[in-house]
This record gives structure tokens, C-alpha cells and sequence, in this order.
């Protein structure tokens, strides 16, 4: 499994690295050109401004002016060779300076030798009011250039000649490869930088894809979220901030509630639901019951969700206690089924060695009569418990006790005209399986005290439109006036210490119902027990 698993994850990791690695390249390569292309254009701008400005300050000196001013055509003027040479020392970015005088003479030049030769190149056109400086593309003695051309005007304002600074295309070609290799190792750089922050970010999806493909990853989150969504219980999921993260169809069922819970907190449906204990402690809490505002009860349990010893949420969930109380009856019902077995199964082997032993005596029709007695007998009780007792825990309780009480030598029996429908009164199974089952037992432990006969139990049960009347008569030891009260006290027993919770049980119940017991009893004889329960009436 691990290994498939990290096949899968390598699959998406180069995926989204792939991906990835196109989007930057392709993002780069469009920014890098147009970076170039605008910083090219913008060094051309430069660098032609640069021999405007160049042109016009040589244009406007003072040694210049002088120098073309005289009318000699001396062209060894100390002080203008010592000041345009040391101008073009100090420029890095001017390959030659030339000044032509009026007569198309050069009167200085970059090149000391071309001093006082006839200029043959391009002659500018400075415009109508001739004071426009201009560049342009041309070629000269030393090559393809870019020249810069500037008029020279004497105080008067009369023409004198022109300036020509001139930067040659090679040199012009360099600076621009200059700028075009620095935006190639910035691009290797960002790009170094991509492969770096793709290969993480593609590694850390893949750990929170937990190593499993996109598409893999889904299919369990619905078969997850389907799985959540069968359950009876309510599943609330909240995140370390306690705020609603999930819920699945059951919450809204429990809590009669349709609107989204996602993304508020458990504390505002209730704040027994709050999970700040989880959370912060990582306590655990189960089997919490909560009375909601619309009257149903729910057993709630509280989980924190650790991961590396962290806590990062808690898990609430939520059962209808209706629900739980309805299985607990169901297996209470069995569980007496399963008692009444196995004291039949004793009371029948007894009723086997009676059968053997008649049978060996050679009396079978005596055998015969009696196995069709205590048939018959056995039969028409099973069928009146069933017939007229219509929740399965209460017969399956009162079938169950007369098993046990054939087991003890106990005569059981239900009294005439016992009946209970469901139709006349709604209480909890559980309820009246604890109230039936204390009183049989306490009846039949009473009958056991005594030595001698009779030894009868018997019960009734009537059930009348919101009304249910349960009677249990014994002929036990009876109870003593002054202990009658006392009966109900926890702990309080004349049977020893472990003893003395079956009534107290009986009567928190009755109570609860808000039913009334009474009691009436004869040291020695016997005890009579009766329990009321009524409702109102449903409006």
C-alpha cells in the first residue's frame, strides 16, 4: 500500500511542478522581452540624448565660438585642442567629436590628423530658424555611427559651423547587449527561484493530499461524506477555533433544523454542545444528555481530533436518547426472553423426570393426562401474556417470571382481565420493565422467606385511556407497619446488604410519572401493592 501510494503522489508532484515551471517560463519569457524591449528603447533615448546634449554644450562654448569667430584659418588653437580633448577624455560615452567651421573645414577632430581637412560627409540642415538639433543615423571615416548635430552661432547670432558627437553603432550594439545579458541573469535567477518554490509548493500539496491522487482523494472524500451522511448519529466536526466545519444529514434531523450550521459554533445551538473543553484539554465526554428547546432529548459526546499530539478539532456527536431508550427496551425484552429460556429449560427437564419416572412405573396414561395438563396449563398463560400485553418488553418480562417463578415452586399467575395497549397510555418500555420487574422480585424473594405453603404470586395490569394500573399480591412475609414508610428509603432492607435500591428505584420512577403506590400489608401473610399512573389528556 505505501508503495502505491508513493506512486500516486509523484504522479500529481510532477503535475503540478510541470505546470508550474510552464506558467513561470512562459510569464518570465513575456515580462523579460518586454522589459528588454522597453529598456533597449529607453537606452537608445538615452544615449541620444546624451550626444544632443553633448553636441549643444560644445556648440555653445566659449573656446569654440572664439576659435570659429576669427577670421584666421589657423587650425592650431592651443586652446581649443587642450579644452575638446580634454572633453573627450573625460566622456566614456562619446566616440568622436568633431567642429566644422562655415567652410566645410574640420577645426577639430577626436583624430588629431583629420585637424584641418575638408569635411566631405553629410552636410545638416538645421531647420528655417536653424537652432534645431537633431540625430541622426550615418556613416563616417570610422564606421556605421549615431551622430548628434549642433549649429555654432557667435554673439551676433551669426552662423559659424556645426558640432558633430558621435557615438559609434558597435559601441551603441554593447550597451544594449549589456542590458539584454543582465535581463538573461535575472531571468536564470527568477527561474532558479521557480524551480525551487514550485518543487516545495508541489510537495507540500501532495502532503496535504495525504500522497493520493486528485481524483482518488474525492472519490473518498464522497464515499466519506456518504458514509457520515447513513448514520443515525448527528456528526458535528469543529476546527481548532471552534467554529462548524461539517455536519451530516443527522444533525439536521435531531435538531429540527434545516438551516446550515456551517461556520458558526456548537455553543449557539446549545451551550451544553460548547467545545472549548475539548479543545483546550483534550478532555472526553460521552453520554451527556441535553434537553433541546423543542422537547427531545439527545446524548451528545465530545472527542478532540488529535494529529501528531496536537489538537486541531473535536468531533461532537449527537443520539436521540428516544431512539437509544426504544433498543435498550428491544434488548431488555431479550434479555428476559433469554431468563425465561433458561428457566424453562430447567423447569422442563424437571417435568422430564416426572414424564421418565411415571413411564418406568408403567403408568403411562397417567403420563399422558399429565403431560397434557401442564401443557395446556403453560400454553393458555403464554397465550393470554401475549394476547393482551401488547409492549413485547412487558410480556416478555412477565413470561420470563413465570419461568423463574416455576423454577422456585412459585405458583405465578396473572390476574383476569389484565390488558395493556398501547393506544390508552405512552410510557417509556424501559420504565415499566424497572417497575414491574422490582415488584415480582421483591414478591418472589418475600415468598422465599417462608417455609410453608401457599407460595402465590400474582399481577395485574389494566390499562384505560390515560390511565395504567399495575397490582402485585403475594403471600410473603408481609412487611411490618413501621418499615412500610421506610421502603422507599435508598439502602433501607430486611434482607441484608445487598439489598435495599429495588423500591427506592420503583418509587423515583413512579414519581417521575407522576403516579402514587400504596401499600397494604400483613406480617406474616402477605403484601398488596398497587401503582397509579395517569397522563392528561393530549389537547
Amino acid at each position: 500500500m505505501p508503495l502505491q501510494k508513493r506512486h500516486r503522489s509523484s504522479d500529481i508532484q510532477k503535475d503540478i511542478f510541470y505546470n508550474l515551471i510552464i506558467l513561470v517560463l512562459i510569464s518570465t519569457i513575456l515580462v523579460g522581452c518586454i522589459s528588454v524591449i522597453v529598456n533597449v528603447r529607453s537606452e537608445s533615448q538615452y544615449l541620444d540624448s546624451n550626444l544632443q546634449n553633448m553636441a549643444k554644450t560644445i556648440a555653445d562654448s566659449v573656446p569654440v565660438q572664439e576659435d570659429l569667430s576669427a577670421d584666421s584659418d589657423d587650425t592650431s588653437n592651443y586652446l581649443l585642442l587642450t579644452y575638446l580633448n580634454s572633453l573627450k577624455t573625460s566622456l566614456s560615452n562619446i566616440d568622436v567629436i568633431s567642429v566644422v567651421d562655415q567652410n566645410q573645414i574640420r577645426r577639430y577632430h577626436s583624430n588629431s590628423s583629420m585637424i584641418g581637412t575638408a569635411y566631405d560627409g553629410t552636410v545638416p540642415t538645421f531647420g528655417k530658424d536653424g537652432h534645431r538639433i537633431y540625430v541622426t543615423s550615418d556613416t563616417g571615416p570610422s564606421g556605421s555611427q549615431r551622430r548628434a548635430y549642433a549649429p555654432i552661432y557667435d554673439e551676433d547670432g551669426n552662423y559659424l559651423g556645426f558640432v558633430i558627437a558621435v557615438m559609434l553603432n558597435e559601441n551603441i550594439y554593447h550597451v544594449i547587449m549589456n542590458t539584454i545579458w543582465v535581463h538573461l541573469i535575472g531571468f536564470a535567477v527568477v527561474f532558479l527561484f521557480a524551480l525551487m518554490i514550485s518543487r516545495m509548493l508541489s510537495r507540500r500539496i501532495k502532503t496535504k493530499l495525504l500522497g493520493y491522487e486528485p481524483d482518488i482523494f474525492s472519490s473518498m472524500f464522497t464515499i466519506r461524506n456518504n458514509a457520515l451522511d447513513s448514520l443515525s448519529e448527528g456528526i458535528i466536526a469543529v476546527g481548532p477555533d471552534e467554529l462548524i466545519i461539517y455536519c451530516n444529514k443527522a444533525v439536521s434531523r435531531i435538531l429540527e433544523n434545516d438551516i446550515s450550521l456551517i461556520g458558526g459554533k456548537t455553543e449557539q445551538l446549545s451551550t451544553s454542545f460548547s467545545m472549548k473543553n475539548a479543545i483546550a484539554t483534550g478532555e472526553v465526554t460521552t453520554g451527556l444528555s441535553v434537553h433541546l428547546s423543542h422537547g427531545k432529548d439527545v446524548l451528545v459526546d465530545k472527542v478532540p481530533i488529535m494529529e501528531e499530539d496536537q489538537i486541531i478539532g473535536a468531533l461532537c456527536i449527537l443520539r436521540d436518547r428516544t431512539e437509544y431508550t426504544k433498543l435498550m427496551e428491544d434488548l431488555s425484552g431479550i434479555q428476559y426472553i433469554v431468563d425465561s429460556m433458561r428457566a424453562n429449560n430447567h423447569d422442563f427437564i424437571n417435568k422430564l423426570h416426572v414424564i421418565l419416572g411415571l413411564i418406568q412405573m408403567g403408568k403411562t396414561s397417567e403420563a399422558c393426562e399429565y403431560i397434557t395438563h401442564i401443557s395446556s396449563i403453560q400454553q393458555a398463560i403464554l397465550q393470554n401474556i401475549v394476547k393482551h400485553i401488547e409492549d413485547p418488553s412487558v410480556a416478555a418480562l412477565l413470561i420470563g417470571k413465570y419461568a423463574q417463578a416455576a423454577e422456585l415452586n412459585i405458583q405465578f399467575s396473572v390476574e383476569t382481565g389484565s390488558s395493556l395497549s398501547r393506544s390508552d397510555i405512552s410510557l417509556p418500555s424501559g420504565d415499566l420493565v424497572t417497575i414491574i420487574g422490582n415488584l415480582l422480585d421483591n414478591a418472589m424473594d418475600s415468598i422465599n422467606e417462608k417455609s410453608n405453603p401457599p407460595k402465590e404470586v400474582s399481577i395485574g395490569i389494566y390499562s384505560q385511556p390515560h390511565t395504567l394500573l399495575i397490582s402485585v399480591d403475594d403471600t410473603g412475609m408481609g412487611i411490618e407497619e413501621a418499615d412500610q414508610e421506610r421502603i422507599f428509603e435508598k439502602g433501607f432492607t430486611t434482607k441484608g446488604n445487598s439489598h435495599g435500591t429495588g423500591m427506592y428505584v420503583v418509587k423515583n420512577l413512579v414519581d417521575k410519572l407522576q403516579g402514587t403506590i400504596q401499600i397494604e400489608s400483613e406480617k406474616g401473610n402477605g403484601t398488596y401493592i398497587t401503582v397509579t399512573i395517569s397522563q392528561e389528556k393530549e389537547v
